[in-house]
């Protein structure tokens, strides 16, 4: 019995062997960017510099996969090669547990590279991505788990009425002609998915274009 179950332990299944060779494909940059452009509506000509930090972030997290992965696959190797060629220097269950400590450690290398990679992708600051990373490590489920976790989600809920009342308040002062919005060569931080996010948007590309072409002359 014993035996059977260190087998089913050891033996992937076709989906698990599907997701390692998906995973282990070479992550070209161009279809990265195209990808990230296509979902942010960035430009590639104004947006350049932060496309670039997208893309090299998305390459990093897809070299840590790819790394991770490799590990298992060695590690799965080695632990048939002993099943198959038993040691006559250590007895037969401590050959057990030290398969059992692979698999452990493999699958807890994995989780934490598609962990961070989920986190990553979440739209929300630091400090929410911090609160969700912590609810995650106190339940014991995956960081997508965790960010329904009520707590978590009044934290994002107050973020959000946060940055609609910071946008609203910049669109009442341009409606109005109100105080001047002062912009730096920082872009702002808006939801561009929203009317008024895009538009303070497009206002800060339109201000650094006259800058840098008033810098130019």
């Amino acid at each position: 019995m014993d035996e059977i179950k260190k087998n089913e332990v050891l033996a992937p299944t076709k989906e698990e062997l599907e997701q390692e060779q998906n995973a282990l494909k070479e992550a070209k940059e161009e279809e990265i960017r195209q990808s990230i452009i296509s979902e942010f509506g960035f430009d590639e000509v104004e947006d350049v510099e932060r496309i670039d930090k997208l893309v090299a972030r998305e390459v990093e997290n897809h070299k840590k996969l790819s790394g991770a992965i490799n590990q298992k696959i060695n590690w799965r190797n080695k632990a048939n090669e002993k099943k198959e060629v038993p040691s006559i220097s250590q007895p037969h269950k401590e050959t057990n547990v030290s398969e059992e400590e692979i698999g452990k450690k493999v699958n807890e290398k994995v989780s934490e590279v598609f962990e961070q990679r989920d986190l990553d992708e979440m739209s929300y600051p630091d400090e929410i991505k911090n609160e969700i990373k912590r609810v995650a490590k106190i339940q014991e489920v995956s960081v997508k788990k965790a960010s329904q976790d009520p707590y978590v989600v009044s934290r994002i809920e107050a973020y959000k009425k946060e940055q609609e009342a910071v946008e609203a308040g910049i669109s009442r002062t341009h409606k109005t002609g109100g105080k001047k919005v002062e912009f730096t060569d920082e872009p702002p931080v808006v939801d561009i998915k929203t009317p008024e996010g895009q538009k303070t948007w497009d206002e800060w590309k339109g201000w650094k274009s006259k800058k840098d072409g008033k810098m130019s002359l």
